[in-house]
């Protein structure tokens, strides 16, 4: 769940910083007693450092509607609506302008458009990771939608184990835990030129990494032992 809330107040200790939020309009005190583990729930905070869209971020954004445009004959216009529509209902945020929005809705609506191109199977015309702002949720997306993290393709797809992560000898697939593991989708061509020629160099030229799967990310997933290699 996403609220939008307001720190009104601050306190710095030697535990870290205590925060007072207040979420105009929301009464979530019953959700939160329900979500305690012990004395205390867990939540992300992101803070609003004033800063508007750059230019870099209107052109990733410009060059997927303009992709999926071309994939789909949508005009650019409507594209753009709905796309921002669908951020909106997905997220529970207001409204926004692509000329003067922060740079945290551009960088979360630029992850949003990048899963849609995910999902949908759409070609974009140079790599995706050249565009995403959000490196860890683009290679997850890649693992939920089977989509290649260099090539963006779906075709022949593998879940590969990472270095330090592999099940190897003396290693039971079917017994080991996967969500201890670093996992990256991977097109069969490419997995086999990563367990050939190693990691490193591939990893460093394309600017990907394993990522770190929870257990009930895998299951949502849909992730079995023998899917991951």
């Amino acid at each position: 769940m996403h609220y939008f809330s307001k720190i009104t107040g601050v306190r710095e200790t030697d535990e870290g910083t205590d925060l007072l939020l207040r979420i105009p309009g929301e009464q979530v005190g019953s959700i939160i007693s329900r979500r305690k583990v012990g004395d205390a729930v867990d939540a992300e905070i992101k803070i609003n450092d004033g800063r508007t869209i750059t230019i870099e971020q209107r052109k990733k954004i410009f060059a997927c509607i303009r992709d999926i445009c071309d994939y789909t004959g949508d005009d650019p216009d409507y594209l753009k609506e709905y796309l921002k529509y669908d951020y909106c209902a997905t997220t529970g945020g207001e409204n926004f302008s692509l000329s003067d929005c922060s740079v945290t809705v551009a960088r979360e609506f630029i992850s949003h458009i990048i899963e849609f191109v995910l999902k949908h199977n759409i070609p974009l015309a140079d790599r995706a990771i050249t565009r995403v702002e959000d490196v860890d949720r683009y290679l997850w997306g890649c693992i939920k939608y089977r989509r290649c993290s260099i090539t963006g393709k779906s075709t022949g797809v593998d879940i590969h184990h990472c270095t330090g992560s592999r099940v190897g000898m003396g290693r039971d697939r079917k017994s080991i835990d996967h969500s201890n593991l670093e996992l990256i989708a991977l097109s069969r061509d490419w997995h086999n030129r990563v367990h050939s020629e190693g990691e490193l160099h591939i990893f460093e030229q394309y600017k990907i990494y394993g990522i770190k799967v929870d257990r009930e990310t895998l299951k949502e997933l849909g992730l079995k032992h023998e899917d991951i290699d």
